[in-house]
């Protein structure tokens, strides 16, 4: 394939060679016939200019007009009539002649024969004659008497005059005929040198044709070959992209194989940790607890990188408040830390310019969790330091997070194999601390996505520095403290009446265990089957989903609740699942699913989860007594408008706030669309004002919360849901 294509590739060369040698000839010759066929215009223009010329007809007015006037003068004095017609018409006869001289100066005459000195001379001798005869003429004219004898030496000048125009006359005629005859000859020698350029051209096209015919050929037998080798590559491609595919779905098999055991394993450690234990036997549970964490990041880390290799690294942009992010990774990773003997801190400034900005904080808490346990991995009995601050530039803004170890440090060789795939340091590195050679990888390859940079900076012995700066992006909205803290492990949970969807007997004893130290009530069931008819027959608060199961999985599952439930309050499904791709997380969205966590799950997952349901229960109770306030707020300020105003006018007041709501909506959407948080927060207030001043205080409140708290694309499509669901209510 690869001669076929070089073979192809040199025909393309030399026929492209071949067609501009042929262009430039081309170019020569037409540049040949443009210069011949401007030489045959311009001396066909002159020629025409000669056939044209007046110069012979002016003179030959001229002489004809001066031979009428000698005619009528001779006659007059000869007969002797002297009556005033006859005299009328000599004068006439003389303003005749004396306009042709005017006509003779104004044409191209003299123009023409300016360098004949005769020429220049009889037309000077014919122009004082009849410039000298003027007076008489005019006094002719003016008072009409006719003298003989003053006549007749006028009549024996215009003799003379006569002799001079018809010597011009056989002059001129001459010239011109003398010049016809050159240009004749000239334009038939053109036409001779047309002629041969024309037998030129035919034969320089005929060469073209035969020569471009020869090169089409060529060209489309190296374009056959070519489209050959597209189509090798294109089978290949398509090969290598089921690879891919196979290898895609393999590793989310694997995944998915991988956790449902280790969702096992962790869990009975935990639940063992729970249990008053020997001494000799807790170490060892904490050791198999250890040992499935670090194997539960070993497949994070390569099912991330599977993900970065497919470019399904996908990044979230909200608000986010930065000290809460920090300061919640910093206490997940505190416990490991002391655990090597380690002193954590975070340093951070006394005041954020900006504490609350637009980033990932999923992948942002992510990479950090990654070099905060690479700096606990390579470290003992030592210090490990966060820092964050904001870096100003005249270009940009950016925030920097360090973070500093005392550790083993790197050379300057091993900083080289850094952030490449599967890469460490040295072998010896795998063999005692463990480890993918993911970590860094994946690092770099999520900071880059968010357009910023990472680095590293070390020495052997004396510990290592790892940093990266993202952009910073100014959020005008405060996130809620609930999302960036964690929850408060002392809280008094709700009991709920909880639904345990799971096959795996292993794992329903897990999260059985969890769920009763946790004080709920579980019901268990084995498969999507059984999960239909237990939420048919019982109201539940949440349901725990696993999604694959015998007979029934659980997302046909979840969608027969959902279909079952119609028009009543939906029930909180979340999905359980070894499964932690975005593929999976987005089928969960689409059947309807509240929430997604992978597993294994622990027991402080499980916490968190209740608690949030709790809170979202309390909420709905809330929103419950809340609307019944709404509606009576809306009706004693109907009224009150309708008794000042009237009835229809409250009624368009109503209509207007409705259409000027869904265009409020649109601005609010096209403005998160752009992450212009003041503009969203100026149409808010807007939405919040006209929503007071007729009485809907529960779309006003709603306004007001989401200026306060998290704003996204969800909470305003709640908002439009609760516009929406007010108008219906009120049209009917």
């Amino acid at each position: 394939m690869t001669a076929s294509t070089r073979s192809s590739g040199d025909v393309i060369r030399k026929a492209s060679k071949a067609t501009f040698v042929l262009q430039s000839f081309s170019v020569v010759l037409l540049m040949g016939l443009i210069f011949l066929l401007t030489d045959i215009s311009r001396r066909y223009a002159s020629f025409q200019d000669g056939v044209r010329e007046n110069a012979l007809w002016s003179v030959y007015q001229l002489d004809r007009e001066a031979r009428r006037l000698h005619e009528v003068l001779h006659v007059m004095l000869a007969e002797q009539d002297y009556s005033s017609v006859t005299v009328k018409a000599l004068g006439t006869r003389f303003d005749i002649l004396y306009s042709r001289i005017n006509i003779l100066e104004k044409t191209s005459f003299e123009r023409k024969f300016k360098l004949d000195s005769a020429v220049e001379r009889q037309i000077a001798d014919i122009r004082s004659i009849v410039l000298g005869k003027v007076g008489v003429f005019d006094a002719l004219a003016l008072h009409g008497l006719f003298e003989p004898a003053t006549w007749t030496p006028i009549d024996n000048e215009l003799e003379k005059l006569v002799s001079a125009t018809e010597a011009l006359l056989v002059y001129t005629n001459n010239t011109v005929s003398t010049d016809r005859a050159e240009a004749r000859e000239e334009i038939l020698a053109l036409q001779l040198k047309s002629a041969w350029l024309v037998i030129l051209l035919v034969c320089c096209v005929v060469v073209l044709i035969f020569t471009l015919r020869r090169q089409l050929k060529s060209v489309r037998l190296a374009g056959l070959s070519l489209e050959a080798v597209s189509n090798e590559l294109n089978d290949a491609y398509l090969d290598a992209e089921a690879g891919n595919r196979a290898k895609s779905q393999f590793m989310a098999t694997m995944g998915h194989e991988v956790r449902t055991p280790l969702n096992a394993i962790l869990g009975t450690a935990e639940l063992l940790e729970l249990s008053p234990l020997p001494p000799s036997v807790a170490a060892g549970i904490q050791t198999i607890r250890r040992s499935g964490q670090a194997l539960l990041e070993v497949i994070n880390e390569i099912l991330d990188f599977a993900k970065i290799e497919h470019g399904k690294l996908d990044i979230e942009i909200r608000a986010v408040d930065v000290l809460a992010v920090v300061t919640s990774t910093i206490e997940m990773v505190r416990d490991r830390a002391t655990e090597q003997g380690n002193q954590i801190a975070l340093r951070v400034p006394e005041t954020f310019g900006s504490p609350v900005v637009s980033t990932d904080p999923t992948r942002l808490r992510q990479v950090l969790l990654n070099l905060l346990s690479n700096a606990i991995k390579f470290t003992s009995n030592g210090t490990i330091t966060l820092s964050v601050r904001e870096i100003e530039t005249s270009q940009n803004s950016s925030l920097r997070f360090q973070i500093s170890d005392t550790g083993i440090g790197i050379d300057d060789a091993g900083l080289c194999k850094l952030f490449q795939p599967f890469s460490q340091v040295d072998a010896s590195i795998n063999r005692k601390y463990g480890g993918t050679g993911l970590g860094l990888t994946i690092c770099k390859q999520i900071i880059e996505a968010m357009m910023g940079r990472i680095g590293v900076e070390s020495r052997k012995g004396q510990g290592s520095t790892f940093w990266f700066e993202i952009p910073l992006v100014i959020a005008a909205l405060p996130i809620p403290s609930a999302m960036a803290s964690d929850h408060d492990l002392s809280r008094t949970l709700p009991t709920l009446k909880i639904l345990l969807v799971e096959d795996n007997l292993v794992n329903q004893q897990v999260a059985v265990g969890f769920l009763n130290h946790l004080d709920q009530k579980v019901t268990v069931v084995g498969d999507g089957c059984e999960a239909v008819d237990a939420a048919a027959q019982e109201a539940f608060d949440l349901i725990l989903m696993d999604m694959q199961m015998p007979r029934m999985d659980g997302i046909e599952a979840t969608r027969l609740i959902r279909e079952a439930e119609g028009g009543r309050k939906k029930v909180p499904i979340i999905a359980m699942t070894a499964n932690a791709s975005e593929q999976d997380r987005t089928l969960c969205e689409e059947a309807g699913m509240t929430g997604f966590q992978s597993k294994p799950i622990s027991l402080q997952h499980l916490r968190v989860i209740i608690e949030t349901q709790g809170l979202l229960m309390s909420k709905a109770q809330a929103e419950d007594v809340q609307a019944v306030d709404s509606e009576n707020s809306f009706a004693m300020r109907k009224a009150e408008i309708e008794a000042a105003l009237g009835e229809g006018t409250f009624e368009e007041l109503l209509s207007s706030f409705f259409d000027d709501a869904t265009k409020l909506l649109e601005g609010l959407h096209a403005a998160l669309a752009t992450n212009d948080y003041r503009s969203a927060d100026r149409l808010l207030h807007t939405m919040k004002g006209a929503a007071s001043s007729i009485g809907l205080q529960r779309i006003a409140d709603t306004s007001q919360q989401l200026r306060s708290g998290d704003m996204s694309e969800n909470s305003i499509t709640r908002l439009a849901d609760t516009i929406g669901e007010l108008r219906q209510r009120l049209a009917a």
